[in-house]
């Protein structure tokens, strides 16, 4: 979605500024006065890099720049691509009409201890006010105060922020995601590539309802557990102000750390896609989730359950739709030249999935396998839980999956980004509760 905006555009004379020999805590990058032509939700394109750091290596994470917006702290970016050159697309919240000063410091306390030098390439300014179509779902998108225990650790950090739109008779209904590096609890790791297909961990913030005239009439978040609660915190402006609360990044509405996040949300369709679809239309996020896995140490050849996993290109990811009932399905592969089925869910119930939709999944394969290897793709029906009487078995009598739709099967290649998918489509079928179908036969 491309809209009509007013732009100004903001070009540093100086490439870069080396910091290491400034005792300052921080040290300003740009200072800036800009025009805002009327009221406006005002958005911020920078494009920097941290030259010698990297989101693999400890000590070298990343640097961190600060803004500050009329003089008043606004929000912390974290230039997790280190030395590449990559635009971070930001909020700088709601601004009337009139001049302002942006100012960019460096901020040495957060940076990693081995960052030294910020290189900002352009900082280019873009206004949306009432008058444009995204106004609505821009000023009502939250900002994100940072878990405490993540400050200076460089871990679950968000990366991409996105909104979906829902349009009914009552009004309309926006809803907030965002995709964050990893989660430091909840599900384990192992776990997340069977049932989720990633180890990022995408959570859904903030759904905000208004009436047909534009007026604010119901707003929920996702606090802990995974509950939806009634949202009673602080705003700036229409923008609900959050801090991530617990160690799988669910949310509260108060509290703040020394860090806040105003990530620029951009519009996505989910009716039919999975979460994982933004993914791929941002590799880069592949890329991130595999670096963090190393540094943490949670990529292990052997392990097979836990909190290790094999080298994410080992994988074989399986974008599907599917409708359960009762059930969880699995998916199984064969190579060519080798006997054994290698499942998705390695024979534990638990790493099935059990819900309807659109969703994700990973089959580890032997190292050195190529999609070409792929002789034979097969997807599994089974009942969901582990039902032992009769009584409990005969509820489920009928229970059945149903396969609606194969999107992508792909595998990472050599720089953690998607390749080529596997030439599959498939006609919605419906399995029985201990079927098992064969979706595709390759050449052998």
């Amino acid at each position: 979605m491309k809209l009509p905006a007013v732009t100004l555009s903001i070009h540093l004379t100086v490439a870069a500024i080396g910091l290491f020999q400034q005792p300052a805590m921080a040290q300003t990058l740009l200072e800036k006065i800009f025009q805002v032509p009327a009221e406006a939700e005002v958005l911020l394109d920078l494009t920097a890099a941290a030259p010698g750091t990297s989101w693999v290596e400890s000590g070298r994470e990343a640097a961190v720049v600060t803004f500050f917006v009329d003089g008043r702290y606004h929000q912390d970016v974290i230039l997790f691509e280190g030395s590449r050159t990559f635009t971070y697309p930001l909020m700088l919240g709601r601004l009337g009409p009139g001049a302002h000063s942006l100012r960019i410091e460096y901020n040495r306390k957060q940076s990693a201890a081995k960052a030294s030098t910020v290189d900002i390439k352009e900082a280019k300014i873009t206004t949306v006010d009432k008058s444009q179509a995204e106004y609505q779902a821009l000023a009502l998108a939250p900002f994100v105060y940072a878990r405490t225990n993540t400050i200076g650790r460089f871990s679950d950090a968000p990366l991409l922020a996105w909104y979906e739109v829902e349009h009914s008779a009552l009004g309309t209904a926006f809803r907030y995601s965002i995709i964050f590096t990893n989660e430091d609890g909840g599900t384990q790791t192992n776990a997340l590539m069977a049932r989720w297909g990633r180890t990022t961990d995408i959570e859904m913030i903030y759904e905000a309802q208004v009436d047909a005239q534009g007026k604010l009439v119901a707003s929920i978040f996702q606090g802990k557990n995974h509950k939806n609660l009634q949202f009673h915190g602080k705003k700036e402006a229409e923008h609900p102000l959050f801090m991530v609360a617990t160690d799988n990044n669910m949310f509260a509405d108060g509290g703040q750390s020394e860090m806040r996040f105003a990530l620029r949300p951009i519009p996505f369709d989910l009716s039919r896609a999975s979460r994982e679809e933004l993914m791929y239309q941002h590799p880069w996020t592949y890329q991130l989730m595999a670096k963090e896995l190393r540094r943490e140490d949670k990529i292990n050849v052997s392990s097979r359950v836990g909190q290790q996993i094999a080298d994410p290109r080992r994988y074989l990811y399986v974008q599907a739709g599917g409708k359960q009932q009762d059930t969880a399905m699995s998916f199984a592969v064969k190579l060519k030249g080798d006997r054994k089925w290698y499942t998705s869910d390695i024979g534990i119930n638990y790493y099935k999935v059990d819900r309807s939709g659109y969703f994700q999944t990973t089959v580890r394969l032997p190292a050195g396998t190529t999609i070409g290897k792929i002789e034979r793709l097969a997807v599994r029906c089974d009942i969901a839980g582990d039902p032992r009487s009769w009584e409990e078995i005969s509820k489920v009598a009928n229970a059945q999956c149903e396969l609606t739709a194969i999107k992508r099967i792909f595998m990472l290649n050599e720089h953690y980004q998607p390749g080529p998918s596997l030439p599959l489509h498939v006609q919605p079928l419906k399995l029985q509760f201990g079927d098992m179908i064969e979706l595709y036969e390759g050449r052998k």
